[in-house]
């Protein structure tokens, strides 16, 4: 199943709901100035391990620059 490109929401979900197990990593930017929207995560890379189950690394729609 190739999860790469949706939303990590509706990813989890299709893989609750088929009783997949899977690892989710979230990535985030170095600099800090960049926030990250949390509610807009897409898989960006998946791994299917020998033992069945999926790991996925998801990162965040950039958000505007935050000012400090």
């Amino acid at each position: 199943m190739d999860v790469v490109g949706q939303t990590l929401r509706d990813v989890t979900r299709q893989l609750d709901k088929l009783q997949k197990k899977h690892t989710v990593f979230v990535t985030r930017p170095i600099n800090r100035m960049f926030s990250v929207d949390e509610n807009c995560l897409y898989v960006i890379r998946q791994h299917l391990d020998a033992d069945g189950v999926y790991h996925l690394v998801a990162a965040g729609k950039m958000g505007k620059e935050v000012l400090k």
